[in-house]
């Protein structure tokens, strides 16, 4: 159970997919994460986790990491992407999806 002091008590079966995936994102470095569970609203906390420590994901779309500038690394590239227009041209110049 989690008391939230907004929502009250919450049955761990009643967080989304996108929330449990960010839980183990942030407690498990052990792990590749799919974070395909997680929508763009995940994206912030993602980008978070992962100035925190080495986090590695799987994405099955190309989720929307926002305006800001970021430092991502697409693995199967071995190449460090710095915005949304990067991340996308790399990923279908190279039919990653």
């Amino acid at each position: 159970m989690i008391d939230s002091p907004f929502l009250g008590a919450i049955p761990t079966e009643r967080l989304s997919g996108g929330v449990k995936t960010l839980i183990l994102m942030k407690f498990d470095s052990d792990h590749i994460f799919n974070a395909s569970a997680c929508g763009d609203n995940c994206a912030p906390w993602i980008l978070r986790i992962g100035q925190e420590k080495n986090l590695t994901i799987r994405l099955g779309y190309l989720m929307n990491f926002g305006k800001e500038s970021f430092d991502i690394e697409i693995v199967n590239l071995h190449r460090i992407v710095h915005s949304m227009k990067e991340l996308n041209e790399a990923v279908m110049d190279h039919h990653l999806l």
